[in-house]
């Protein structure tokens, strides 16, 4: 049993919302599985506790998150997790939990998460209006704090910029991402943690750092923190921890669509896909993913095991072929639960040339311009009429596909070479010279997004089985047929010119070297996008001032890089489409 009896009593605390908040869940539930039928054996010093936990070496300390482990991990990892999970087994029977009062627990923890602390004087705390009757005045004042604790930490990283961060920053973005999970800031913590991994991206120069995706997310960051700072608190604002997922009314009828293996990146595994026979009832294409987290993993390139699910009693990949019928089932949008109250109830041979698919098929590639997301990937499934060119890039590493539909609208299929993914490239690639030697009719399920004002394809599955029946209609919308798509390329150009300051800026920090961009404004001032250029001018000029002043002010140049960059993005939403049907005529 464990002597030491402060350690004991926090042992005797944890439950699984305090160990769950040092990581995530995923991170949790890892540990619970590692530790399973295991007993701790471990010695215990002054103020500390030695353990060894699936072979790494374990030093656990109050609190918690200042335990350290022998693992590559900077944070709370899974084996610290399982130390904490063992060691409570080993506290004596009828300890009671230590009696500490809740708000001052929060500020001590949040205050070892300071990189620059923020002294606030006892006497003068800020009014805090409750604005939702869920939530007390004490947790609205944490909720705050956090915010403005993050918001500092943002200002940070601003100022010095991308090319002076180090690793410590990234840990205090993860440190920060945990404050928000004790108080309940569903939202703020996964901005936070994406933050933090996407900036140790950036520091371990990892080919998969975006720089144009870490400057949108902060600005995206910044400004919701700066809500929950600045205006009244409510549950809607914070989010919710996980999705929420209802009952499917009646049983789910899937026809598997597809399947592939995610190989790179922070999450690693399967993911399924199904089409709901059920053409009343939207989304009709729905997802099942099996990821699981890879953030300390010893080896990266691992493959996944096998997705068990829906009380199956053999792996869902073997029944790709089979038509599923699910009681119980969940969905959150378009994903569907892999809940132990879902099962499979019967099944039958699997029949993708149906009418339910043939009926998804688009024939006119207009459509894809009009219902991608800009940056967002959507499934669809697209009728290949040629396939105009394909080859492998060995500068970029990227196979590409040119694709035409029956009118000769263009559009261009990517797939990123990485050795985990030789194998697909090489049968895509495979497939691309069936495609061209045949007059076979070719279907692809692809995912597309809107990028740069183009249309950009994944391939996911290919099928020359499925009948050329046009049951699929389309027609612009008016506001696509209207606006002249040349000129909206060109106001993407100018509004692209504008973001990359914006990025440049968070590249080399508020110190770096003045830019002129009083032509820049100008221009966009002929073009009539007279509110880019006052949110442009508010930035520019802000960032100057940082620069010329003593008195630096980091944090209106954070909302002003926020407002800016939200005007961006709604501007790239609606003129990418666009942009979008022109390229596809004009390539």
């Amino acid at each position: 049993m464990i002597q030491n009896e402060t350690l004991a009593a926090q042992l005797s605390a944890a439950n699984e919302d305090t160990l769950t908040a040092l990581a995530n869940k995923g991170l949790y539930k890892r540990a619970v599985k590692d530790t399973e039928g295991l007993t701790a054996e471990y010695v215990e010093t002054d103020d500390t506790i030695q353990i060894s936990v699936g072979g790494e070496q374990c030093v656990i300390r109050f609190p918690f998150e200042k335990s350290t482990c022998s693992c590559p991990s900077r944070t709370v990892c899974r084996h610290i997790l399982g130390a904490l999970l063992l060691l409570k087994k080993e506290v004596p029977e009828g300890l009671a939990n230590p009696q500490t009062e809740e708000p001052e627990a929060s500020e001590s923890s949040k205050e070892s998460h300071n990189l620059e602390p923020v002294e606030e004087s006892p006497k003068k705390k800020p009014l805090v209006v409750v604005a939702d009757d869920a939530l007390t005045s004490e947790e609205i004042s944490e909720i705050k704090s956090c915010a403005k604790h993050s918001l500092s930490l943002l200002g940070t990283l601003l100022a010095r910029g991308l090319v002076r961060a180090d690793s410590s920053m990234a840990d205090a973005f993860e440190l920060a991402a945990v404050s928000a999970h004790t108080a309940k800031m569903a939202d703020a913590e996964r901005k936070l943690r994406a933050l933090s991994g996407r900036l140790s991206d950036c520091i371990d120069r990892r080919a998969s750092f975006d720089i144009h995706i870490f400057t949108k997310s902060l600005c995206s960051c910044v400004s919701m923190l700066a809500d929950l700072e600045q205006n009244d608190v409510t549950s809607k604002k914070l989010g919710v921890f996980r999705d929420t997922y209802e009952s499917y009314p009646g049983n789910l009828e899937l026809l598997p669509i597809g399947h592939k293996e995610v190989v790179r990146g922070e999450y690693q595994g399967s993911v399924y896909y199904f089409l709901n026979l059920d053409e009343s009832v939207q989304p009709r294409f729905l997802i099942y993913s099996d990821l699981r987290p890879t953030f300390y993993s010893q080896d990266s390139h691992k493959r996944p095991t096998q997705t068990i699910v829906w009380s199956l009693n053999t792996s869902l990949t073997s029944m790709m072929y089979s038509k599923l019928l699910l009681k119980n089932a969940k969905l959150s949008g378009e994903k569907i639960s892999g809940s132990s109250a879902t099962e499979v109830v019967f099944t039958s041979k699997a029949e993708l040339n149906c009418p339910q698919l043939r009926k998804l098929v688009i024939t006119d590639f207009r459509e894809l311009a009009e219902s991608a997301g800009y940056n967002r990937e959507k499934l669809f499934l697209i009728r290949v009429h040629t396939l105009d060119d394909y080859g492998f890039d060995k500068h970029t590493q990227i196979l590409s596909m040119k694709i035409s539909d029956r009118d000769g609208r263009t559009v261009t299929a990517e797939v990123k070479y990485f050795a985990e993914n030789k194998e697909l490239v090489e049968k895509i690639e495979e497939i691309c010279g069936r495609i061209k030697d045949t007059e076979d009719v070719w279907t692809m399920l692809v995912s597309a997004r809107i990028k740069d004002g183009v249309v950009v394809l994944n391939p996911i599955e290919f099928y020359d089985f499925i009948e050329d029946m046009d049951f699929h209609s389309f027609s612009p919308s008016t506001e696509i047929t209207t606006v002249d798509p040349q000129y909206a390329h060109v106001l993407l150009k100018l509004i692209s010119e504008v973001e990359n300051s914006v990025v440049r800026c968070v590249r080399s920090g508020l110190s770096s070297t003045t830019e002129n961009h009083a032509t820049l404004i100008e221009k966009i001032k002929r073009c009539g996008m007279s509110g880019l250029a006052e949110l442009a001018e508010q930035f520019f000029a802000s960032a100057d001032s940082y620069r010329h002043n003593l008195d630096k002010d980091v944090e209106k140049v954070l909302f002003d890089a926020s407002k800016l960059m939200k005007y961006i993005i709604l501007a790239e939403n609606k003129l990418g489409k666009i942009s979008a049907l022109y390229n596809m005529n004009n390539k």
